[in-house]
Formats: C-alpha cells, sequence, structure tokens
C-alpha cells in the first residue's frame, strides 16, 4: 500500500471480510441455525460489497445482524458501507462493535485510517499500534507508514518521522514512508537528504504525480533545471489525461 492520497490499509477488506464469514459464529451466542443464517447472509453482503454494490451489501448484513448482531462480518461490513456513504457515526459505532467481537489487526488498520480521515489522529494511533500489537499484525511496514501519515496531516512532524524510519527499518522500500520522509527534508531545506528519499522512492515504484511535483521543486532547490525539468516533464504525462485550466497548470509547476 503506500502512497494513495488516503490512508489504504495493508489489504483489502472486502477479501478478508469474505475470509473472515465462516469465523463468525459464537459459541455462547445465538443457536446455531440463526448463527449459520448470519454467516450465509453475510457471505452474500460481501460478496455484494465485493463488486460495489453498497445497497445490495446493506440489505444483506443488516438481514444477517437480524440472525446475530454479532456477526463479526456483518459488523465490519456496515462499518465499510457506512464510511463510504459518509455516514461517520454509524461507522464508528459499527467498527468498535466488530473490535469488540473480534479482535483482528486488519479491522484495527481500517477503523485507524477511518479516525485518521476524520480528524481523529490520537485515536487513530491508538488503534494503529493495537493492530501493531497482535500476534497476527499485518504488514508491519505498511501499519507503520500509515500511522506516521495520519500525524503528519495532523501537523505533528515530529512523531510522523519516527512513524515513518520505523517503517523504512521493516521495509526499506516502504514508499509512503520514503516519499513522506522527502517531504519533511524538503520542509526542514535538507535538500540532498529530500533527494535521496525520493530517488529511492523512484527505484521502489513509479512517483505518483504529487511525488513527482515534489521531486521536481527539490531539484529547482538543489540549483538542477534539467533533473527538475525531466521530473515536470513526467509529471505533465502522468496527469495528460485530466482537463486542467491555465491557472491549475501555473499553480502546478515548481
Amino acid at each position: 500500500m503506500s502512497r494513495s492520497a488516503g490512508l489504504p490499509v495493508a489489504l483489502t477488506l472486502v477479501s478478508v471480510l469474505l475470509a473472515g464469514v465462516g469465523l463468525a459464529g459464537c459459541a455462547a451466542g445465538p443457536s446455531v441455525d440463526r448463527a449459520n443464517a448470519a454467516e450465509a447472509t453475510a457471505d452474500i453482503g460481501a460478496e455484494h460489497l465485493r463488486r460495489g454494490d453498497n445497497d445490495r451489501a446493506r440489505t444483506a448484513f443488516k438481514r444477517a445482524l437480524s440472525y446475530d448482531d454479532d456477526n463479526f462480518t456483518a459488523n465490519w461490513g456496515m462499518a465499510v458501507i457506512s464510511d463510504r456513504t459518509n455516514a461517520v457515526h454509524s461507522a464508528q459505532r459499527y467498527f468498535e462493535h466488530a473490535l469488540a467481537v473480534r479482535d483482528v489487526p486488519a479491522v484495527y488498520n481500517s477503523y485507524a485510517a477511518f479516525l485518521c480521515r476524520h480528524d481523529q489522529p490520537e485515536r487513530g494511533i491508538e488503534m494503529f499500534r493495537r493492530a501493531l500489537a497482535s500476534d497476527n499484525a499485518v504488514d508491519r511496514a505498511d501499519t507503520l507508514a500509515n500511522a506516521g501519515l495520519c500525524l503528519a496531516r495532523a501537523n505533528k512532524r515530529k512523531r510522523a518521522a519516527d512513524y515513518f524510519r520505523r517503517a523504512l527499518e521493516a521495509n526499506a522500500d516502504q514508499t509512503t514512508a520514503l516519499t513522506q520522509m522527502a517531504k519533511i527534508a524538503y520542509h526542514e531545506r535538507d535538500y540532498m537528504r529530500a533527494r535521496a528519499f525520493t530517488e529511492r522512492a523512484d527505484s521502489a515504484t513509479p512517483l505518483a504525480p504529487d511525488q513527482l511535483r515534489l521531486a521536481a521543486r527539490i531539484e529547482k532547490a538543489l540549483g538542477d533545471p534539467a533533473a527538475a525539468s525531466a521530473y515536470m516533464t513526467r509529471y505533465d504525462d502522468a496527469v495528460s489525461a485530466a482537463p486542467r485550466s491555465s491557472s491549475e497548470l501555473e499553480q502546478a509547476r515548481p
């Protein structure tokens, strides 16, 4: 995961929802028949969710919860749908319920990303920490990088840098950490260091448009107009399909 504008978690949510369906029952909960009905219906909801049909997925998940309100997959699925449709309070309630049913690192990650997007960075960091503390933690480098991104967007640059460094210790090619460290170094006017992080990121995976623009600004600050121009050519190629006004084009230049 890596470098998207959002806070992507380390795996596809819907895939994990589908994988978790068979575990949704609870021995101390509803009858076996109702638990099985909830699992089967939640499975249908997860398939609809995978296809992007939020309405049918919501209907299936709600039906599953009518059989068993502690069904893990249905609660997580409803959290995802609520998040997609900007029903913030409902999403938070379903995330909390899913985690009360089962302690799953992937849910902590997706809930953390949700909290960070909705101006709750400290609570989001707490969820990332819980994901990292799990014996079955998903990709640690991605989780650490996302925690850093959460803090960076809350203007907590020093703490963010610590998470990015830890992400790079876990995976030297973690692109989010590399590009964010480049941005931090640029703002600190440590342009050589910013260049080094950018070049490492570009070697790992092609840079996104905003990263290409930053790379051009770094090269301009270092007095290398040819390198800056090369990055801007790549930037223009990357965004050429999107129509932009002349003022937007001017603002895009380093």
